[in-house]
């Protein structure tokens, strides 16, 4: 049986989002019409479709499971029962015994048994007798132990915190949670604002197909005007709902390790990755929503620095230009 999850990419734990975003990122690639000099194009995009049909719905996803899991089973029974099967022949043997036998090894039985009590009953040692005495003795500095320990608990002056410590656990605990991004966090609200929203069904899905976390910024194509912000893991998707129908360009930076402490745009903006890979601005290539999709998936991943890609090459004080 052909394992969808495999096909897809995928793990038996993924969610509905996690397996439309496997594959339209497949179908982007393997689709017949982008390879069309490529005889297997069509088989390989048929199996990846059935995959996807056969695990976006939920009854045919369960079903599938079930089947993966019984046949598993029926495989790991039938090889158990038949190395069982073939040790106990192998190791079988045959025994033939006599009335004469049976009766030397009663006799031989009878005399063991008797003579391992009486071995036993000789070995089993007498306890020695104590006395109340003794007890006392054994008892009485344990207790007197106990009882220092809670004079010396009740007598020790508990600990005054004092406002420096308390002003450095403060702030520790807002560094951690301010490190701790999560996928979808707007890290940037201070500067660039509230978000703006329309009323359309336009929705622009950008899938991190890259190993950085990235910030991605989306602009007004026709204005220029700021709209939305978000946090992207690696290996994670946003979305950003409610564009406007003229459609809409975005900039994003990759890197590594969040600090909130880093500066940017001349000491400007705080907060960045430490470790920057690269910064990007897709304003000559924007995004059109047209009348019959209501939704865009856009692949984030790093440029080469080659001619065609230099034109999506920024830096900071581009990235940050409202």
């Amino acid at each position: 049986m052909a394992d969808y999850y495999s096909i897809l990419g995928l793990t038996k734990t993924a969610t509905d989002i996690e397996i439309k975003t496997a594959f339209r990122r497949l179908a982007k690639v393997y689709h017949p019409d982008k390879n069309p000099n490529d005889p297997n194009a069509k088989h390989l995009f048929e199996n990846i479709l059935k995959a996807y049909n056969v695990l976006i719905n939920p009854h045919t996803r369960r079903r599938y499971d079930n089947n993966i899991s019984f046949s598993s089973s029926s495989t790991s029974n039938t090889s158990t029962t038949s190395q069982s099967k073939h040790r106990r022949n192998r190791g079988q043997k045959e025994w033939n015994t006599d009335e004469e036998d049976l009766k030397r090894r009663e006799y031989y039985k009878q005399h063991y048994h008797h003579a391992k009590s009486k071995i036993a009953t000789q070995a089993q040692p007498i306890k020695p007798p104590y006395s109340d005495y003794k007890y006392v003795l054994f008892a009485t500095p344990i207790a007197v132990g106990l009882l220092m320990i809670i004079i010396s608990l009740f007598n020790s002056e508990p600990k005054v915190e004092t406002a420096l410590e308390k002003n450095i656990a403060t702030t520790v605990d807002t560094m951690a949670q301010v490190v701790a991004l999560n996928n979808g966090d707007k890290p940037y609200n201070g500067f660039f604002g509230g978000i703006k929203t329309f009323d359309t069904p336009h929705v622009l899905q950008i899938n991190n197909s890259s190993s950085y976390d990235a910030v991605v910024v989306v602009f007004d194509k026709k204005t220029n005007d700021y709209l939305q912000h978000a946090y992207l893991k690696n290996s994670y998707t946003i979305e950003f709902s409610k564009l406007p129908d003229t459609g809409v360009y975005w900039k994003c930076v990759l890197g590594k390790n969040w600090n909130p402490d880093k500066l940017f745009f001349n000491d400007k903006v705080s907060g960045g990755f430490d470790s920057i890979v690269q910064y990007q601005n897709w304003k000559t290539e924007p995004t059109l929503f047209s009348q019959v999709s209501e939704e865009e998936l856009t692949l984030l991943y790093v440029l080469n620095d080659q001619l065609k890609n230099k034109q999506y090459i920024s830096n900071d004080i581009d990235f940050f230009e409202k």
